[in-house]
């Protein structure tokens, strides 16, 4: 009896040691519900902002970056550096007093790690890159300005909670703290099921915080985030006594996130497989003109902080570099003697006729295009456009793959690329079985477009036959001519590529680019959409897909 008063007696005072050692901590710690905004943006952290012994503690590369900062760790001295335009910081962890644009500083209480992160007290902030730091002790808010105008446009970083590493996570606050342009929400998708049910949700958090959408980005695969489905169907010629024109095929089903670009359509009618021939021929109100830019990361649980880490790798890499456009190009689609399909003649026109590629360099290869690509590789960092028949497994000339999933993972590793893909389909899902996952998980391929569904010919023409030459009698005479920037317009799909590197070309990023020549082609596609080939490059507005990270800078 005696021993178990004894033990009853021990637990007793362990328990009311722990107590204690409870309230001492967070009474000295406390990290509940302090947030931080800068200019009107909320900050995400990783590890939380805390307050000890009175102090307002801030993680100090979370809040350096999402000010512009270019932030550096030197893990053997325990040194972390800032720099923004030109002003230096420097700061040991465990000191009271820094450097900042060469004069020391005190700290009111020294810098000091808190799980892996280097901690300051937010009057620093202020100090290092001029920004005005307030406290408010009701709500619990740090309120950092610099007196950038404040934006309405909300971007909106979706994600699924319960397919994330910590790592991943961490990574992706880190990432949205760089969009300095916008107020950034991270949207957890992990309830929804199905894109429409998503969608909606999107939508209802939009009408309560109001302004406008400055974009969406999506992390993680299909069965994470889900993705809109839709079918091929579409009439490519004029219906005739042995053929109605339609193709159609409905075992296949394909994916698309296009819809996320705008609140404009009802869910209903994106619930069921969406068709381009039945929206039109049942008169459905679906528009396909996108409102902002969609981008997808299309990786998994562990992929996605590697990803991201290699993507600012290569925003370093390529700062203030003019970077060279290599295209390989299979050609097809001969018509008398003209061939209709190959990118190569139609991107020297653009530099000789359009006068696009003033600032960068423009190669071309239509033949060896396997060993010219690993040759580009080894040179430098290349924007590339492949221009052939590419599945799930690669690009093709012929029988044979010139750029494979087995290149992407072993040959094409030397130097970072982006990649634009016209021709079939190498990610018609957004999973892992695809050279596309390959080369952006195992090699060294940045942001790549792709499509989702097989390209048509259908309109993709660099000649077009046309009236050249009227007779004496008034008759006209037809041949061939190479298509006109107006003959673009009309449902040719060449005009989207013709606007992607018109936009490189004004200075604009890649991601801005895709959005702004999508928004043109959809302009156009709807004002001559009585015209046979319509429904292809409405088909191709729904296809086209930037995969990979939305450019914060």
């Amino acid at each position: 009896m005696k021993r178990y008063h004894r033990l009853t007696l021990i637990l007793a005072i362990v328990t009311l040691t722990l107590l204690s050692l409870s309230s001492f901590t967070k009474a000295n710690a406390d990290s509940s519900e302090i947030s931080v905004s800068i200019d009107n943006r909320p900050i995400y952290f990783d590890v939380a902002p805390q307050k000890i012994n009175g102090r307002v503690m801030v993680p100090l590369r979370a809040i350096f970056e999402s000010l512009g900062a270019e932030v550096g760790w030197d893990k053997e001295t325990q040194t972390i550096t800032g720099t923004k335009e030109g002003r230096n910081m420097t700061l040991r962890v465990n000191a009271a007093t820094a450097t900042i644009g060469g004069k020391a500083v005190q700290l009111d209480v020294p810098a000091t790690k808190i799980n892996g992160r280097v901690f300051v007290p937010t009057r620093f902030v202020a100090e290092s890159f001029g920004a005005d730091v307030k406290w408010d002790d009701n709500s619990k808010q740090v309120t950092i300005s610099t007196g950038a105008t404040t934006s309405d446009g909300t971007y909106y970083f979706v994600y699924n909670s319960k397919k994330v590493s910590a790592a991943d996570l961490e990574a992706i606050k880190l990432y949205i703290n760089k969009f300095k342009d916008s107020r950034n929400v991270l949207f957890d998708a992990s309830t929804y099921a199905t894109a429409p049910q998503l969608y909606d949700a999107l939508k209802t958090k939009q009408k309560q915080l109001g302004g406008n959408v400055a974009g969406i980005q999506i992390f993680g695969m299909e069965e994470e985030v889900p993705a809109f489905s839709y079918i091929h169907k579409v009439q490519v010629i004029p219906a005739t006594e042995r053929w109605n024109g339609v193709e159609f095929n409905k075992e296949a089903k394909y994916l698309s996130d296009f819809f996320y670009s705008t609140f404009q359509n009802s869910s209903t009618y994106l619930s069921t497989d969406v068709a381009i021939y039945d929206v039109f021929g049942k008169n459905v109100p679906l528009s396909f003109t996108p409102e902002w830019p969609v981008s997808r990361l299309p990786l998994t649980k562990g992929e996605i902080h590697r990803y991201i880490n290699k993507y600012d790798d290569y925003q370093k890499q390529i700062a203030e570099k003019s970077v060279p456009t290599v295209v390989l190009s299979v050609a097809s689609n001969v018509q008398d003697g003209k061939t209709q399909n190959d990118a190569a003649f139609f991107m020297n026109r653009l530099k000789s006729e359009f006068n696009l590629f003033e600032k960068v360099e423009l190669r071309t290869y239509t033949k060896d295009l396997n060993k010219n690509l690993i040759t580009e590789n080894k040179k430098g960092p290349i924007n590339l456009m492949v221009s052939s028949p590419i599945d799930s497994e690669g690009a093709k000339q012929g029988k044979e793959y010139f750029m494979s999933r087995e290149d992407v993972n072993k040959q094409l590793t030397t130097n970072y690329y982006t990649a634009f893909f016209w021709g079939m389909h190498p990610a018609s899902r957004f999973n892992s079985n695809n050279m596309i996952h390959d080369g952006m998980t195992k090699g060294s391929l940045i942001n790549p477009i792709v499509q989702t569904v097989s390209a048509s010919n259908s309109g993709l023409n660099n000649y077009i036959w046309a009236p050249v030459e009227q007779t004496s009698d008034g008759q006209w005479l037809n041949d061939y001519v190479p298509a006109t920037y107006e003959m673009l317009q009309e449902n040719n799909p060449y005009y989207f590529i013709y606007q992607y590197y018109a936009g490189l070309n004004e200075g604009k990023t890649r991601f801005q680019s895709f959005h702004a020549a999508k928004v043109e082609y959809a302009k156009q596609t709807k004002k001559h959409q009585d015209k046979i080939g319509s429904m292809t490059s409405y088909e191709n507005i729904i296809s086209l897909h930037y995969l990979g990270l939305a450019d914060y800078e």
